[in-house]
């Protein structure tokens, strides 16, 4: 992975036009939008930083969704 900062990731577009097409349950229907995100906060950033040096998702892996989620949180600290 690169390095984390700032700024616009672009994301993949799904169509010709540049937009990702996606279905909306709660909406019931599909809706567009422009792929990617503006990453403007500093606890985002602080927050991966954590994530990749630490792995917690490797360190528990395997398990059952419940204890997966009580790990990370063990993991992370939270």
């Amino acid at each position: 992975m690169g390095a984390i900062r700032l700024g616009r990731y672009p994301g993949k577009a799904n169509s010709a036009y540049g937009v990702k097409w996606f279905y909306k349950p709660s909406l019931g229907k599909v809706v567009g939008r422009y792929p990617g995100v503006n990453r403007k906060s500093q606890k985002v950033l602080e927050r991966n930083k954590t994530m990749r040096a630490k792995k917690p998702a490797s360190a528990c892996k395997g398990k059952p969704w419940s204890e997966f989620v009580a790990c990370l949180s063990e993991q992370l600290g939270g």
